[in-house]
């Protein structure tokens, strides 16, 4: 066959990363998924709350829950669902198709095709609340914030968007940071010294789903790694145990720090008090609209439902002025408990038992819930 060579029947496994128009390797001898890193410029990468049963309900409504954060048109973007990283919170994607589409055709060019797409900041450790973990790079800066989200930028902006985010503690990695964050970086910073290294086993985000997903090989080899990358992880875990420990043990406190970061990193959703909308459009005066009916009724609705698992949605319906959810709690009394929450906090709220839908059978009590803003007909 004339013009491109035959392919190889192995992949080209490791880990790369895209610098502008070319692929280049990090780590032929990475073990894990054949990953490439792709610039965090490119992609906004936040957390967002889902609060549905699976996984394809919430990607279903993963475009309407970010739509506050982005500034194009909803068709032109793809929406990429990450790890779960708090109860029915996820770290989740956005990036332009024609973005998608252009490294798509670079992965196949470099015979790429099955690996995933992970942008480069996510690759960071997870830090405490109200903390940064910062990577220099040449002359740009990768940031991990305290909710699992990431952004790159020039490291020349750094200290101003540092400022904006009200001068979060800092955990510098690999290289030290210039002299102007001295005041703000950790002496827990010591303790990160052998993580400067890209290490991505478990990817938090595979921007490769939907229309975008890769076709991975079932080759003999498919159980074996497997059971490689599971024991990596593993051994991953023992290593960092200490590290992990000291740095996420303060992770149920100061939930605030979550409305004090860059436009990459808020997801309007996790802002269920007005205060904390009110502190983001502070940091953010020019993100524009404020949160939109959709997204606020959802927000306050979730954030005003009894927890530990009282209420499961099932299916959500919203029109102008009304959001209709169909849940699943433990009992009738259960039910009224929900309602007197929601109104309790000013909302307007009525339940009403559900007839079992075959195609969504639950042990649970069916329900169907009508929720308005306060003082909505």
């Amino acid at each position: 066959m004339l013009g491109r060579p035959a392919r190889s029947n192995l992949p080209s496994r490791g880990l790369w990363r895209i610098v502008d128009d070319r692929i280049i390797a990090v780590d032929r001898s990475h073990v894990g998924p054949t990953t490439v890193l792709v610039p965090s410029e490119d992609v906004l990468t936040l957390t967002v709350d889902l609060p549905f049963p699976t996984r394809a309900q919430r990607l279903a409504n993963l475009a309407y829950a970010v739509e506050d954060a982005v500034a194009e048109p909803l068709a032109s973007l793809h929406f990429a669902l990450g790890m779960e990283v708090a109860p029915r919170r996820h770290i989740a994607g956005v990036v332009g198709h024609t973005r998608m589409r252009s490294w798509l055709a670079m992965l196949e060019e470099a015979d790429l095709e099955a690996s995933i797409l992970l942008p480069d900041a996510l690759t960071l450790p997870m830090p405490s609340p109200g903390v940064w973990v910062v990577k220099a790079e040449g002359d740009r800066a990768l940031v991990r914030t305290d909710n699992g989200a990431g952004f790159a930028l020039p490291l020349a902006m750094l200290e101003s968007a540092w400022a904006a985010a009200d001068r979060p503690r800092l955990h510098a990695v690999g290289a030290p940071l210039p002299e102007a964050f001295a005041e703000g970086v950790d002496d827990e910073t010591a303790l990160l010294g052998a993580m400067g290294e890209t290490v991505a086993v478990l990817p938090p985000l595979d921007l490769r789903q939907g229309p975008y997903a890769a076709t991975r090989s079932n080759a003999p080899s498919a159980a074996r790694m497997i059971a490689l990358i599971a024991g990596l992880g593993i051994l991953a875990h023992i290593v960092l145990l200490g590290t992990d420990t000291f740095l996420l043990h303060r992770m149920a406190a100061k939930k605030e720090a979550e409305a004090r970061t860059l436009l990459q990193s808020v997801a309007p959703q996790i802002a269920a008090e007005d205060d904390l909308v009110a502190a983001a459009d502070r940091i953010l005066p020019s993100a524009g609209g404020g949160v939109r009916p959709f997204t606020r009724l959802l927000a306050q609705t979730s954030g005003a439902l009894p927890g530990a698992g009282a209420v499961a949605f099932n299916t959500v319906a919203y029109a102008p002025g009304s959001l209709d959810l169909g849940v699943v709690v433990s009992d009738a009394a259960t039910l009224d408990r929900a309602v007197a929450a929601l109104n309790a906090s000013g909302l307007t709220a009525a339940g009403a038992p559900a007839a079992v839908d075959a195609a969504q059978a639950t042990n649970g009590f069916n329900a169907a819930l009508q929720i308005t803003p306060g003082g909505a007909g």
